[in-house]
């Protein structure tokens, strides 16, 4: 048995991995792996018509594969030394016997000799011819062998798949990770860009207030200049003598009651606390809203339409003039909200009004404090009927920038209402010592205009 080991081992190395029995028109393919020709070819191809190894599943194609003529005369060669060797009954003998194994015992499994089989032991047994046994389980084997491939094959599949499952994934996190450095990264100019507008922006008030300054303190130096020689005259005069000192004393007199002091003008100063962080959620109400005016279904987006809404009758919709007010309204505190121009149109107004203010425009009625915008005309209004009439509640405002994002700061308790431009950081306009006697509403007015509550 230890002479026939080699031979088996060559048996082996000649053999197909496919059909277990020797190379029949060996060929190679491209990972290096032998097959018979027509064994290679009969396995299921795969994508592109190509051949996959099944030893290692490399992908190969049919036109590459080659013959390996030095596999074949191998192959003779170990089939002419097989043919020697059961010639010459190199077969091997039995160990108890010393007799040629001729036949296989199918119970026991195992090669036996004549005297074997008729021995005690494997009398009762059925016992086939050596080739004749092979032939039949060489069969069974290749059965087993062609579902192990297949069972391999499935893993490999499964293999495969998790791969590229697992490829895709970290293809979408490169990806992510790409967007999320490009997102911060306009980040970062974007909030580079607001601090230098911002930086700019405080400068340029700085000039401002500089230059404000410096007009108030000459305007006051020029009023004191005055005063040092008047106080310098009467020190003089209240060291004369009586007869001295009495000489124009009328005159004297007079000048210092017409040098009275006037205080100067304060200086409104913006609220000290960030107003945004009085930020309220603002919906509108459309029981105010006019007919001329669409909302959106989430109640923060209206525009100006050219077709009547058909709407319920409510004694607190507006009439004939296309406002709107906010569903909430505010008797105490601070409150600030946002409101964006989408599409300026005609005009538009955005502030708050009292919750009696008019809703028909023909009729007498204020209570409404609000920015104005019309063909590129800004005006701060705090009465309803003086857009129209341009009385003297109009202030017109000298705009560096036309404001596309507002927001609108209410100070119920101290009578304020500021207005800014939130874009540029920009304070507008702040009504002072307004009459918040009731509650106060988010107001919009439009002519043309769409805007949205953010």
């Amino acid at each position: 048995m230890a002479a026939a080991s080699p031979l088996h081992t060559l048996k082996a190395d000649a053999s197909c991995p496919i059909c277990l029995d020797f190379y029949r028109d060996p060929v190679i393919a491209e990972c290096g792996h032998n097959f018979c020709r027509a064994c290679i070819l009969a396995c299921p191809p795969g994508p592109a018509q190509a051949l996959h190894c099944p030893q290692c599943r490399v992908a190969s194609a049919r036109g590459r594969l080659r013959p390996n003529r030095q596999l074949q005369s191998m192959v003779e060669s170990v089939k002419q030394l097989s043919l020697q060797a059961e010639r010459s009954g190199e077969g091997g003998l039995c160990p108890e016997h010393e007799e040629k194994l001729k036949l296989f015992c199918q119970e026991d499994k195992k090669l036996i000799c004549v005297i074997c089989r008729e021995s005690r032991d494997h009398r009762s047994h059925t016992a086939l011819p050596i080739k004749e046994a092979a032939m039949e389980y060489k069969d069974e084997l290749q059965s087993w062998l062609r579902l192990l491939m297949k069972e391999k094959e499935g893993f490999m599949a499964s293999k495969q798949k998790v791969e590229e499952e697992f490829k895709a994934i970290k293809n979408k996190l490169v990806v992510a990770r790409q967007r999320t450095v490009a997102e911060f990264q306009r980040l970062y100019q974007l909030l580079k860009a607001q601090e230098q507008a911002m930086l700019k922006r405080l400068a340029e008030m700085d000039r401002k207030v500089t230059m404000s300054e410096n007009a108030k303190v000459a305007k006051l130096s020029g009023q004191i200049s005055p005063l040092d020689a008047l106080i310098k005259e009467i020190q003089a005069k209240c060291r004369q003598s009586a007869e001295g000192f009495l000489q124009d004393f009328r005159s004297t007199l007079s000048r210092c009651e017409n040098a009275k002091f006037r205080e100067p003008e304060k200086i409104i100063h913006e609220p000290r606390e960030p107003w945004w962080n009085y930020k309220v959620p603002v919906t509108l109400d459309p029981d105010t809203a006019n007919k001329d005016l669409l909302l959106s279904e989430s109640g923060r987006r209206v525009r100006w339409t050219d077709r009547l809404q058909t709407v319920p009758d409510n004694p607190k919709r507006f009439t004939s003039d296309r406002s709107v007010l906010g569903t909430e309204g505010f008797k105490s505190g601070k409150h600030y909200w946002e409101v964006q121009v989408v599409e300026d149109g005609g005009g538009w107004f955005v502030g708050a009004a009292r919750e009696s203010v008019s809703r028909d425009p023909g009729l007498p009625g204020g209570g409404i404090w609000a920015l104005w915008w019309y063909n590129d005309v800004h005006m701060a209004v705090t009465a309803y009927l003086s857009c129209y009439t341009g009385t003297s509640s109009d202030y017109p405002l000298f705009l560096h920038d036309h404001p596309k994002k507002l927001g609108v700061y209410l100070d119920y308790e101290a009578g304020r209402l500021s207005l800014y431009n939130t874009d540029t950081m920009e304070h507008l306009h702040t009504f002072i010592k307004a009459a918040f006697n009731e509650r106060i509403f988010p107001f919009f007015c439009l002519w043309g205009a769409e805007v949205r509550v953010v």
